[in-house]
């Protein structure tokens, strides 16, 4: 815990405004001794501070600018067919369809008329369809990784984004109806429903894919030593392709 205590206290200071280039020589020297569970439990302190996670995200990204490639090295130390770094990888594309949906939700609320042939229209559909991808990348979580993971000490994780994984998928399963039930709302009605759904989607999904990408997966990494098990993983994986890559759609 003493080396997660001197990392969470290198954030706090990153937190409130110190001189980078004081901080870089350090934090370089302790990320260099580091477990990838000494970052999560990092977290973990700093969050029982009182810091949201939405702050501890943007504190994280900063400290990231701060160590440059070593950082990044540290969390993505895997090999090209690791299974989990296919989940990140698709982290990062949900990220850039999370981006598009606050863009797309702001064209709507902007727009004078909207039709089925709106630009507006057009690209939160588009959105909304690659959005649907996340339920196969839920499931691949929910079926293959944490029933494994449960084994080991990463079981209350597992259960708590398991339950987020419904709250999403129940989200998205929305957005995705009222975009194909368009003709059955007035527009005021119409935005005021794009509105809510994309304001809650766009925070949530983001503060799950942080939870998994800084807690849960590095656990997971320091804790699961035998590569036969994270084979076994990648096999039933493959199966299942990547979403939002294949060639045919993920979700009907």
């Amino acid at each position: 815990m003493e080396k997660a205590r001197k990392l969470a206290d290198i954030l706090e200071r990153v937190r409130c405004g110190e001189d980078p280039t004081k901080i870089r020589q350090q934090a370089r020297q302790l990320l260099s001794t580091l477990r990838l569970s000494d970052i999560s439990k990092a977290h973990k302190y700093l969050v029982g501070t009182g810091i949201s996670l939405d702050q501890l995200r943007t504190l994280v990204y900063a400290f990231a600018s701060i160590l440059g490639d070593q950082f990044a090295l540290l969390r993505a130390n895997l090999s090209a067919d690791h299974p989990v770094r296919r989940i990140l990888a698709e982290h990062e594309m949900f990220e850039c369809f999370l981006a598009d949906l606050e863009i797309a939700n702001v064209l709507i609320q902007d727009a004078d008329e909207l039709t089925e042939l709106s630009s507006e229209f057009r690209r939160l559909a588009h959105v909304a369809e690659h959005l649907q991808a996340i339920d196969v990348h839920d499931q691949r979580e929910d079926d293959l990784v944490f029933p494994v993971l449960e084994n080991y000490p990463c079981r209350s994780i597992c259960v708590v984004l398991g339950k987020a994984h419904w709250r999403i998928k129940n989200m998205v399963s929305n957005l995705t109806m009222a975009v194909n039930n368009f003709r059955q709302f007035d527009q005021t009605q119409f935005k005021i429903q794009i509105n809510a759904l994309s304001s809650a989607i766009v925070p949530i999904l983001r503060e799950h894919i942080f939870q998994e990408d800084n807690i849960l997966y590095p656990v997971a990494l320091d804790v699961i030593k035998d590569d036969r098990v994270w084979w076994r993983i990648k096999q039933l994986s493959d199966e299942m392709g990547y979403c939002g890559f294949d060639s045919e759609p993920c979700c009907s």
